[in-house]
C-alpha cells in the first residue's frame, strides 16, 4: 500500500483531544491514520494527508493544545 500525499508523525495529548475526535478530524481533512504507537495520555501517530491539508491539521491541533511537541517529528512521502 502506498500512501498518497504527505505522511507525518505527530504525538497527541488525548487529555485534550479524544481518539475518536482525532480520527474524525483526520478523515474530514481527507487523510487516514496509518499507525498508532502508545497509550493514554500520549500517543504517537503516523498519518497520511493530502499535502495541502497538513498545515491545517497542525493549526487545529495547536489551537486545541493537543500537540505534545513543537510541530512535526518527521515528514515523508512525495
Amino acid at each position: 500500500m502506498r500512501a498518497r500525499g504527505r505522511v507525518i508523525e505527530i504525538e497527541i495529548d488525548h487529555r485534550r483531544v479524544t481518539y475518536a475526535d482525532f480520527v474524525k478530524l483526520v478523515s474530514e481533512l481527507g487523510g487516514r491514520v496509518l499507525f498508532k504507537d502508545g497509550f493514554w495520555p500520549f500517543a504517537r501517530y503516523r498519518v497520511a494527508l493530502p499535502k495541502r491539508r497538513v498545515r491545517e491539521l497542525l493549526k487545529i491541533l495547536e489551537s486545541e493544545e493537543a500537540l505534545r511537541s513543537e510541530g512535526v517529528a518527521r515528514t515523508g512521502g512525495s
